[in-house]
């Protein structure tokens, strides 16, 4: 019986770096290493991209309230007055048919 074998039966295999078991086994340790760092990654991504999602909403709906308030205050003036309206509306129809024909 050789070392090998009584210290295999006992279960104390020597680490031997040239065994394919042991190449194996690092290799395993390896891709496990490897793997918990890409899932670590892919969490830290995961959380950077919604929150700028969250960011890009907030904005969002900053912009279209801004939007909303102009185009309700523009309604306001062309209530009160119309006439400013109806000369740049005139105005550009003029001009797209200047154009048109040039």
């Amino acid at each position: 019986m050789s070392l090998e074998t009584l210290l295999t039966q006992l279960g104390l295999q020597r680490h031997d770096p040239n065994r394919l078991e042991s190449q194996l086994q690092a290799m395993r340790r390896d891709v496990q290493r490897l793997s918990h760092l890409i899932d670590s990654q892919t969490g830290h991504w995961s959380d950077q991209a919604q929150n700028l999602g969250q960011m890009a909403a907030y904005h969002s709906s900053e912009i279209a309230h801004a939007a909303g308030r102009q185009a309700l205050r523009g309604a306001e003036m062309v209530r009160r007055d119309p006439l400013p309206a109806i000369a740049l509306f005139g105005t550009a129809l003029l001009l797209a048919r200047l154009l048109k024909k040039g």
